[in-house]
């Protein structure tokens, strides 16, 4: 369970072979290898500024569970060394499964060699570690995904977990198992001080990592930082920002724009006073008038939950798309029968204005675009061409992904009625509403919306409202953010959306289409919040353009914005 600062409320593959170099050693490490460990090195400003927190106290015994460059087990040295400690390396402990890590520490020149440990950090107990128990653990763990996270290092993540007694929905990443297994090798009253991935704000299988911080530190500060950190990847990072190991506390959402700013935090009393902004626990910052602003507009008579006017589904499931989704050019190739065909909506970039037509269906599928399903029914099984096309899939191993393994047969996909819009799942800018004219069906790279009740200016009501400023910024404090800066928006999450609804709205629908498909997606919105936030629920100029403002200023810290420092 979180609680909050005082003074804020909470709102509601293979990769190529190339090479990497790293600045602060001139030597280059394999990209792949660094992905396939999950290995994604620290800049050395960012590990100065989290080993002086986290080393303020005493000079205590110091741990980095997975060392990596040395980037850490350097800082607390350079740290130590700084306040008069004689001897700094002596204190300073590592862990790094990689032995190909040991040549940092050689070239170091200020740690001892027998203090770094090659091994996997989650198959090592405390008593395995000398100078356990620590004052301090800081480092940067594997961001492997559960998916890569597997085999020998999963048996043993789990058994260090459940030695902690935690339990970890089977979606874990790596870093998660490591946090809480660090918790192990901590002193009484010790500091931990690391950085993970955003997951940690929003991912479901996050929430016990959260409690078991708040339920250990007296005080526990996650930070969320915009700037991204590491070489080779869009992933947001958060520092983990733990203090009083052994006591319950509180635990805290902050968001900063970039190093420097983590360490104005981190130097102010009990890691800085309470911000004058409202911060969501999943990192979103936003000042208290547009917060208050949207929290009235969820009470007003004209403003319903998505949920409450459309069900909102996920769209077909093949298991893969490759093989179900064809262009017309590979499917006579083959010669699959058109009465297998069924025409599709599989790209989000295909929605370009608030309806999609029939003529902009055909001419995807007549342009070449992988427009089409295939769905054999059973008595077009036998026919030479179909049997040909199961073949392929057989042959590439198709009817054993999962998906496609609970279906019989694998490959006949169930359908269900076409859905009357279409809302976006990930977008780079905010979500988008549109009317299915089409009668089309999509795949769930796009969610499908069927109305309640079956109402002639409902849906253009809806689609005219989404565009508005306040879905725009409530999408952005609730959705989830993405590699690459892309919001996306989970089915629940999207039933909540609070639409405001105007009457009279098709003129301006017709309007706001063209707009929208002239490339004018800023001025149509523009025009909704007039029509519908000013002149049908009563908002001031003023009061939209904090609404704009904070959604503009929300989308901009979702979007990478890359720093170059020395790696370590």
């Amino acid at each position: 369970m979180t609680s909050q600062s005082t003074g804020q409320s909470l709102i509601d593959t293979h990769l190529l072979g190339t090479q990497s170099l790293s600045p602060s050693h001139g030597e280059n490490i394999s990209v792949d290898s660094r992905r396939l460990l999950g290995s994604f090195y620290t800049p050395d400003k960012l590990a100065i500024v989290l080993a002086e927190w986290a080393l303020e106290c005493d000079e205590g015994h110091v741990l980095d569970p997975s060392f990596g460059a040395c980037a850490f087990l350097n800082a607390a040295t350079k740290v130590l060394s700084e306040r008069g400690v004689p001897d700094p390396g002596r204190l300073v402990f590592g862990v790094d499964v990689d032995p190909r890590c040991l040549k940092y520490v050689h070239s170091s020149g200020n740690l001892e060699k027998e203090n770094c440990i090659v091994r996997d950090f989650l198959t090592l107990s405390p008593d395995e570690i000398p100078g356990t128990p620590f004052r301090a653990v800081l480092g940067n763990p594997p961001y492997l995904r559960h998916h890569w996270f597997n085999g020998n290092a999963r048996e043993a993540g789990r058994e260090a977990i459940c030695s902690a007694g935690v339990e970890l929905s089977e979606t874990a990443s790596a870093w998660a198992y490591f946090l809480i297994h660090a918790l192990s090798f901590l002193a009484e009253d010790g500091r931990l001080a690391m950085l993970v991935p955003e997951a940690i704000l929003q991912a479901d299988y996050a929430a016990p990592v959260r409690n078991i911080l708040a339920s250990n530190f007296a005080q526990v500060l996650l930070v969320y930082i915009h700037d991204r950190m590491f070489e080779g990847t869009d992933e947001a990072v958060v520092a983990v920002i733990a203090s009083g190991f052994g006591k319950s506390g509180n635990l805290r959402v902050e968001a900063v724009e970039q190093i420097e700013d983590l360490a104005s935090i981190l130097s102010s009393p009990e890691c800085g006073p309470a911000a004058p902004y409202l911060t969501t626990e999943k990192g979103r910052c936003i000042d208290a008038a547009p917060a208050e602003i949207l929290g009235e507009l969820g009470h007003h008579a004209d403003v319903s939950k998505l949920a409450e006017l459309a069900e909102v589904k996920i769209g077909l499931v093949t298991g893969a798309n490759k093989h179900f989704i064809r262009n017309i050019e590979n499917l006579e190739q083959l010669g699959v029968p058109r009465e297998t065909w069924i025409k599709i909506v599989s790209r989000t970039r295909w929605l370009t204005g608030l309806d999609f037509t029939r003529e902009e269906l055909e001419e995807l599928v007549n342009s070449g675009e992988r427009a089409v399903l295939v769905r054999p029914e059973a008595e077009l099984e036998d026919n030479p061409n179909v049997l040909r096309w199961i073949r392929e899939g057989t042959n590439a191993g198709i009817q054993e992904r999962y998906k496609c393994a609970n279906r019989d047969p694998w490959f006949r996909i169930a359908l269900r009625p076409a859905p009357d819009a279409f809302a976006t799942c990930t977008r780079m800018g905010p979500p988008l509403l549109v009317l299915n004219r089409a009668n089309a069906l999509c795949t769930n790279a796009i969610h499908a919306l069927y109305w309640h009740h079956k109402d002639d200016s409902l849906p253009s009501a809806v689609a005219v409202g989404f565009l508005t400023s306040a879905v725009r910024l409530w999408s952005e404090l609730h959705g989830r953010r993405y590699g690459g800066g892309v919001l996306k928006m989970e089915p629940s999450t999207l039933g909540h959306v609070p639409v405001p609804l105007a009457k009279g709205v098709k003129p301006t629908f017709e309007e706001l289409n063209l707009l929208i498909r002239e490339g004018r997606e800023d001025d149509a919105r523009a025009i909704a919040d007039d029509f519908v936030l000013r002149d049908a629920l009563g908002l001031s100029k003023k009061d939209i353009g904090r609404l704009q403002q904070a959604g503009e200023r929300l989308m901009f810290l979702r979007r990478p914005a890359r720093r170059v420092d020395g790696r370590g």
